[in-house]
């Protein structure tokens, strides 16, 4: 899916961040250390590249890891980054474990080929065949070849969200065999018990907490409250609600403009999980997800039958009042971009804080929470709708949602948080735009809908 150009960081990374980012640092540095204290190097080409092939499959394995802690949806990272966010940095760090799983395999069979004087492929065929679990690293290597190469392909076809997902899979068989071959057969490993011990507790760290947070809290919510689909409501022709009951909601936290994600155990459904704003803030024990038909599974959402029991993760999101550095607000939509934006604005109307938005559609038929809309702009809300296809003798705000609206509508646009959220190349030009303008980027706050980019 197309995906906003993302910077690593909205602005200064905070200290929250810092701390995370210097946990992962140490840990990087220890692994270079161990690598450092565990190997002999001699002059000789071969002991090097056997030393340096050591090293990358190391890194290799310390980089795949992260991989996991980026994805996992666990709360301690999630909290200060937003999992938006963090799935930007994970197709970074993708490219770094990707290159140094390809080349750690050469380095090793090079070093191997020179010893013995033999040519590299029948030395790699030798490896595989010969060497304890040497065949194991090399499935793990194919499963994660074949997983970054899919998912090249799957983005740009831009094919299904369970196409990704389900070829992700093999990603966590490739990382459990893993250690077996590398504990076995690794120099690093060979007679350092500290070592062994510090691998397996990086190992059991990142475990836990894929097990925790991953898939033990979604379970744990969903006994407590038991989210079942109360009723499926029309928005517009392209969009709808479904309004999902909870027992004692008042006991799950969210905060306005997070997002979930959903598991209908519905046929059709039940296999397949997505993102979806939360459109409302939760009250008589509803959520409510405000969901655009755009495939097969979105556009199947109207025809859900209420009853059907719903595995909910989260919520998440960064994209809240948390964030915000000033008393005033811009909110800036597009589309069912509106559904975090409408929660944030009821926030906001109810904390008497000064906020506008600029809600940009295709026509007044597309715009979503019309009558919602409507109650806040009488609480002090100051809506501007604009249209890119305007019926004929429309007297309002006309074209697409840029710069020279924003300016127009709201001068003081410098001196507020503006959250935007909407279609990906509606956000790219704007955020390009106020950036040139001026605005500084720790008030400038956005959400993408694509998390597997």
């Amino acid at each position: 899916m197309l995906g906003v150009r993302t910077k690593l960081f909205q602005g200064e990374p905070s200290l929250p961040q810092q701390a995370i980012i210097g946990f992962w640092g140490t840990n990087l540095a220890l692994v270079i250390g161990l690598w450092l204290t565990t190997t002999d190097f001699s002059n000789e080409t071969a002991e090097l590249l056997n030393a340096f092939g050591m090293l990358f499959g190391l890194l290799a394995t310390f980089f795949a890891l992260t991989q996991f802690m980026l994805m996992g949806r666990i709360a301690w990272i999630e909290r200060r980054f937003g999992l938006d966010h963090l799935a930007s940095y994970h197709r970074i760090n993708g490219y770094l474990a990707f290159g140094f799983i390809l080349i750690h395999p050469v380095f090793i069979t090079l070093s191997e080929a020179l010893e013995h004087g033999a040519n590299p492929f029948r030395q790699f065929a030798s490896l595989i065949l010969h060497e304890s679990y040497v065949w194991l690293a090399f499935i793990a290597e194919i499963l994660f070849i074949l997983v970054v190469v899919s998912s090249i392909y799957i983005a740009r076809k831009r094919l299904k969200f369970e196409s990704w997902y389900f070829v992700h899979l093999a990603v966590y068989a490739a990382i459990i065999i893993v250690p077996l071959h590398q504990l076995a057969i690794g120099m690093s490993f060979a007679g350092h018990p500290l070592a062994r011990v510090y691998w397996l507790c990086l190992y059991a760290f990142v475990g836990l907490n894929i097990l925790i947070w991953r898939f033990g809290l979604p379970l744990f919510d969903f006994v407590r409250f038991r989210f079942v689909v109360d009723k499926i409501v029309a928005e517009t022709p392209t969009t709808t609600s479904v309004y999902i009951h909870g027992k004692n909601l008042a006991r799950w936290k969210m905060i306005p403009g997070q997002f979930v994600l959903v598991r209908i155990f519905s046929k059709g459904f039940w296999w397949q999980e997505h993102p979806f704003s939360l459109s409302w803030i939760p009250h008589d024990n509803m959520l409510r997800l405000t969901i655009r038909h755009v495939g097969d599974y979105t556009t199947r959402v109207a025809d859900l039958q209420p009853g059907k029991y719903v595995l909910v993760s989260g919520p998440f999101g960064r994209f809240t009042r948390e964030i915000a550095v000033t008393n005033k607000r811009l909110f800036i939509a597009g589309g069912v971009g509106i559904t975090p934006v409408r929660s944030l604005a009821e926030e906001s109307v109810s904390q008497k804080i000064d906020s506008v938005l600029i809600y940009g559609n295709k026509s007044p038929d597309d715009v979503v929470f019309k009558s919602e809309l409507d109650t806040l702009a009488r609480k002090g809300l100051k809506i501007t709708h604009v249209f890119s296809d305007a019926p004929k003798n429309y007297h309002g705000e006309t074209g697409y949602v840029d710069l020279e609206h924003i300016a127009r509508l709201v001068p003081d646009y410098l001196e507020r948080d503006i959250y935007l959220c909407g279609p990906p190349l509606m956000m790219a030009g704007i955020i390009d735009s106020l950036h040139a303008a001026g605005v500084d980027s720790n008030r400038l706050h956005y959400e993408r809908f694509a998390l597997h980019n």
